[in-house]
């Protein structure tokens, strides 16, 4: 059987020892028929550190300290975790030395059994590629028990025997059936109470995204960003969050009873992206609200676009307050020098990610990461709550979980961290080369552009540090004067190419860790089909599209807390004719968002204005290609829910009460 190799590399300033080091420990290695991965080892100086490092191969890395100042261990420990975070990292010492917890192991260099030292490097990084509940899935499922529970198609045979359904069962195929179990399976744990393998792997995540702990939830990044600010929120509190934050977000407002303090996004209207809040305006608006309880951020955006976190998080906690930072499209920024830091290298306290979305695990599969509150231990007594409450944030996860989750789902999250741990930085960088591949073709090869951090941001955010997810590729088509949803339509038609987005004038492209070398060669062969046609005039619609895309209107002010205005029974008001001037000045009761980019136009509680009401009108009536999530209907026109006035005046007098 092959076995992929896997390199424990020995740093160290005496060459002798390290030669005799890989000596004694290479024989045992080459004579392990029974280990599942081929060990290779090797040694240099730590001058050779960073070659080393850029091979995907490199599993361990020992550090010597011996003849070391323990500084110069610290900066080579630096240097390893700045481009390889994920890799294991062991201390080979003669001495009980300081701050070894910063290590994974720590081994006697004065040794002389190499049985033990290479057993325990064994160990290190068996336990780093073990998928405890994928394993003990696949264990059960081919023990092949008789099913006495539900699911009710036990384990598929309701289907493969029916006349009717049995194609789709073979379309499936069997182990999404067979993996489609129930939770009387007690050797596969509980996912709202994990005391065995589903613990084990959500530890192992932890470990390898950098959290302190790490939750798998099954039903998406919304419900996970609904657990946090219900585990944080409690009605009255004040959220700093940005209005292009993802709707989940103000639904969790509607049911926790908090007020948001809503940050204006930055508006690209050229392009039709929405990006990050300016940071003055961040640090402006927790100055002027002492008291609130939380931040809540996107980074990065759909668009790939990336805060400097780090100063905004340290002024967050400075004032005290909690820092979420939505990282549903960046679960794989901790596995590449290129991406880092992430939400949590920058301190943040909460961290919500849809790995599904980048990396190889089922739709719907998210993670919760919690970072360590070393702030809040340094500024509050235990008294005072500096701790994380896991019991608590356990009963939120549970209040929101199925308690018959898709194993098959738990089992995927599993396998992706498995592979983000051991070649997440050689999958990344294949995908970022393909991403530059694109890129160079667009600019090189067609008449489109391929758009940069500082294209998408503009001059409002250019002394912001906002980085651009170079896995996130946008190209404007309009500069050719081609509509961005006829090119859209015409990849899809002719080319079988389904592109992540568009704009008025602009597509945009996922690479992922799935890409392919075959992928990327279709896609730059139509792309150059369609710069072709754009040039000759031959372009299905050789205009650029007479839609421009909606301006996004001005906030206008929340009057009643979200959760008042939602659960009112409110009345519907249709803007045909006079209607329009009756919907002016009231309170709406919904959120009431376009899809894309889904950024609400309203939220529950907020003014309606004239320039926001005619947005909505212009978004329905004109965008036929968008969804117009919260707009009702009277009869056969489309209508607004909005607060009686008797119900407002009892609203805006809770809200006054709750600012007094």
């Amino acid at each position: 059987m092959n076995k992929n190799n896997c390199r424990v590399l020995l740093v160290t300033s005496d060459p002798d020892f390290g030669q005799r080091w890989v000596a004694e420990l290479q024989p045992l290695a080459d004579n392990d028929a029974e280990a599942p991965v081929a060990l290779d080892f090797q040694h240099t100086h730590a001058d050779g550190l960073t070659g080393y490092l850029a091979c995907g191969e490199t599993q361990v890395v020992v550090l010597d300290d011996a003849g070391t100042q323990a500084e110069d261990v610290a900066a080579v420990r630096g240097l390893l975790r700045g481009q390889r975070a994920e890799i294991d990292c062991v201390l080979l010492t003669g001495a009980d030395t300081p701050g070894v917890d910063e290590f994974e192991c720590v081994i006697s260099r004065a040794e002389s059994n190499y049985g033990v030292v290479y057993r325990t490097l064994r160990r290190i990084l068996l336990e780093r590629i073990s998928t405890p509940f994928a394993d003990a899935l696949r264990e059960y499922v081919y023990a092949a028990k008789d099913s006495w529970h539900t699911p009710g198609h036990s384990s598929g045979d309701s289907l493969s025997g029916s006349p009717w359904i049995a194609d789709f069962y073979r379309f499936m195929g069997e182990h999404i059936f067979n993996t489609d179990l129930s939770v009387s399976v007690k050797m596969l744990d509980s996912l709202m109470d994990p005391i065995s393998v589903i613990r084990q792997a959500q530890q192992s995540a932890a470990r390898t995204f950098g959290a302190t702990h790490s939750y798998f939830v099954t039903n998406g990044t919304s419900t996970s960003n609904k657990i946090v600010l219900q585990h944080l929120l409690r009605a009255g509190d004040r959220v700093i969050v940005d209005r292009n934050c993802h709707k989940s977000v103000h639904h969790a407002m509607i049911m926790s009873g908090a007020l948001p303090v809503y940050l204006e996004s930055s508006v690209n209207q050229r392009y039709g992206i929405y990006g990050p809040v300016p940071q003055s305006e961040i640090f402006s608006a927790i100055d002027a609200n002492p008291g609130a309880r939380l931040l809540v951020l996107t980074s990065c955006t759909y668009d790939g676009l990336r805060y400097d976190l780090k100063p905004i998080i340290e002024r967050a906690h400075a004032a005290g307050l909690f820092v979420l930072i939505d990282e549903a499209w960046y679960a794989h920024g901790r596995f590449h020098p290129q991406l880092r830091p992430t939400a949590l290298e920058c301190g943040a306290d909460f961290v919500t990610q849809s790995t599904h979305k980048m990396l190889s695990a089922f739709s719907q599969a998210s993670m919760i990461h919690v970072g360590d509150f070393s702030w809040r231990k340094q500024t509050m007594d235990d008294a005072g709550g500096a701790e994380f409450d896991a019991a608590g944030f356990r009963e939120d996860i549970n209040m929101h979980t199925s308690t018959s989750p898709q194993y098959g789902m738990i089992a995927s999250l599993d396998v992706a961290r498995k592979q983000m741990s051991i070649e997440g930085y050689s999958v990344l960088s294949r995908t970022l080369a393909f991403a530059d591949e694109i890129r160079r073709h667009v600019d090189d090869a067609t008449v489109f552009r391929s758009l940069g951090a500082d294209d998408l941001c503009g001059e409002v955010l250019a002394a912001d540090g906002i980085r651009l997810d170079p896995t996130k590729v946008t190209i404007d088509v309009g500069c050719a004067g081609v509509s961005a949803p006829a090119a859209q339509a015409r990849l899809f038609t002719e080319f079988g190419i389904q592109v992540e987005k568009n704009t008025h004038n602009t597509l945009s492209f996922l690479v992922t860790i799935g890409t392919t070398e075959s992928k990327v060669l279709r896609l730059k062969q139509a792309l150059r089909r369609l710069s072709e046609d754009a040039q000759n005039n031959t372009f299905a619609e050789p205009e650029l599209a007479k839609n421009t895309g909606q301006s996004l209107p001005a906030l206008s002010s929340i009057d009643a807390l979200p959760r008042s205005a939602y659960f009112a029974r409110g009345e519907k008001l249709a803007w045909v004719g006079e209607g329009r001037e009756a919907l002016i000045g009231r309170i709406a009761c919904d959120e009431v968002v376009p899809y894309p980019p889904g950024i609400p136009l309203l939220v529950p509680g907020q003014r309606i204005t004239a320039e926001i009401l005619d947005a909505i009108i212009a978004f329905t009536s004109e965008r036929k290609d968008l969804e117009m999530h919260g707009v009702r209907s009277v009869g056969q026109e489309p209508a607004l829910r909005v607060l009686t006035l008797a119900e407002a005046a009892v609203a805006e007098s809770e809200l006054r009460s709750l600012l007094a």
